[in-house]
């Protein structure tokens, strides 16, 4: 009885080692791989190894021994959310078979790593594992572009997985959730993907060029200048995926925190020879500006003056990221401002007249118009510039300078003395009204509708050009010095 017994007792293991022998299990030298996406990690391991009556069942994620879900057989990555930055973690996988056993210890074991998260970024309240399908090429899985507008968290986005820029203003989805991947964290800086943003970065000169008309000067933009410019871009009527209307401001002034990009430039004399693009310019741009801004950011030297001894209050490329803003002794905040925005206007594609460069027409309310760089655009339909800083929305009446009622004025019956006679003619009349010797007909232009935030990312020449397509710009007017 007793040999009956321990025959009994060792043909029990051989049978127990049969059976751990078929558990699923991963060949010898496999590790589970992560990969940083953002506060995301994706995690990789190679397909476990079952018996051949068998299959694998699923793949069973871990973190710190707690399961997070079971993923499909045909996986062989999925991408971690819910994780706490700056935590370390112990990641893991494990592989079951159809007969629902595990790569137990006893065969070559579950698969592990530890991984640290990043210090910052948000991604999410509850751990998963996810899909890591990436439709549209943006870096975010498809199961996190939850497609609603409204972005929660790198595990909630709110973006469209079919387009890898959601809210249309040049930065890619996943740029601005995660961070780029040359490093520019775009997220800390404020941008969403579901809410248009504008990146600037400002260079600046200190000098004192002209002692004899203003004192020693900066000409870093002030916090007022910023102020401004973020109203006139926050206010825009322009929609978003999140359903609130404008367009956010980044601005690199140096500032600190994650704006340290912005600085001011060691210049002799504050003043550049040449304008944008020129030799000094890209001398300049190049030592400052890092490449890893490149078609993120538009590039703003403020100078003294540009082309040595020039009057124009600044240079900028169509379609483009480079401008030049140079108020001599007049850097007021409003001065400063309106011609950021205006040099900013033509980076956008908008030109003098909106769509063309028919300048001064009195009913294309617009900074880019300058009957109103300075002063502003109009409220009150009264000619002249009421202080508010925007582009134009396009909704003036047309004037015909062949034949024009000067009870109808620029708009709501306002009436205006075109000729300049003192007197409100009854009659149409004729008469070039913005100065560039023609009579035609003058029209407002939509800027708002047809401004092209991606243009930032077309710094090359455009077609038949050898170089960018610059706007050179007037003086600054007297009324303006005195602001």
């Amino acid at each position: 009885m007793r040999f009956k017994k321990v025959g009994m007792f060792f043909g029990a293991v051989a049978i127990a080692l049969v059976l751990a022998a078929c558990k699923p299990s991963f060949s010898s030298g496999s590790t589970l791989t992560t990969t940083a996406i953002g506060p995301l990690v994706k995690v990789a391991w190679p397909t476990a190894t079952v018996d051949s009556d068998k299959t694998v069942k699923n793949y069973r994620i871990d973190v710190n021994g707690v399961e997070i879900a079971r993923v499909s057989p045909s996986w062989n990555n999925c991408v971690i959310t819910g994780l706490s930055p700056s935590t370390s973690y112990t990641l893991t996988v494990t592989a079951y078979d159809s007969a629902d056993q595990w790569s137990g210890p006893d065969t070559a074991g579950v698969l592990s790593a530890t991984y640290v998260t990043p210090a910052a970024g948000n991604a999410g309240a509850t751990k998963a594992c996810v899909s890591s399908t990436d439709t549209d090429g943006d870096r975010l899985p498809d199961a996190v572009e939850t497609n609603t507008g409204t972005y929660v968290s790198a595990a909630n986005t709110g973006t469209n997985p079919a387009s890898n820029d959601t809210d249309n203003d040049g930065l890619k989805d996943g740029d601005e959730v995660l961070g780029t991947t040359g490093g520019v964290n775009l997220p800390a800086m404020g941008a969403s993907p579901t809410h248009k943003d504008i990146a600037f970065e400002f260079d600046w000169f200190d000098d004192n060029a002209e002692p004899g008309v203003c004192a020693a000067h900066s000409h870093r933009p002030t916090a007022g200048v910023i102020s401004k410019v973020a109203t006139a871009y926050g206010t825009a009527p322009v929609s978003n995926p999140d359903g609130v209307n404008g367009v956010h401001l980044i601005a690199d002034y140096g500032q600190g925190g994650a704006f340290t990009g912005g600085n001011l430039v060691a210049d002799a004399d504050g003043v550049i020879a040449g304008g944008v693009n020129g030799t000094d310019y890209n001398a300049i741009k190049a030592a400052n500006f890092n490449t890893n801004r490149q078609g993120l950011f538009h590039y703003v030297l403020m100078p003294h003056r540009y082309g040595t001894n020039s009057t124009s209050s600044g240079q900028a490329e169509i379609s483009g990221n480079d401008m030049v803003v140079s108020l001599y002794c007049y850097g007021s905040d409003q001065n400063v401002a309106n011609t950021i925005v205006h040099e900013a206007g033509h980076n956008l594609g908008l030109r003098h007249g909106g769509d063309e460069d028919t300048n001064y027409k009195p009913n294309y309310n617009s900074v880019m118009n300058y009957q109103y760089q300075f002063p502003g655009i109009d409220t009150n339909c009264v000619f002249g510039g009421d202080g508010v800083l925007s582009y134009s929305i396009g909704v003036k009446a047309s004037l015909n300078e062949a034949s024009l009622l000067e009870t109808n004025g620029i708009c709501n019956g306002v009436d205006i003395d075109w000729n300049g006679n003192a007197t409100i003619d009854p009659l149409a009349i004729s008469v070039d009204i913005n100065g560039d010797g023609l009579i035609s007909v003058l029209h407002d232009y939509n800027d708002w509708a047809h401004i092209s935030l991606g243009a930032v990312n077309n710094a090359g020449a455009p077609v038949g050009r050898t170089s960018p397509e610059l706007v050179t710009e007037q003086s600054v007017p007297s009324y303006a010095e005195h602001k």
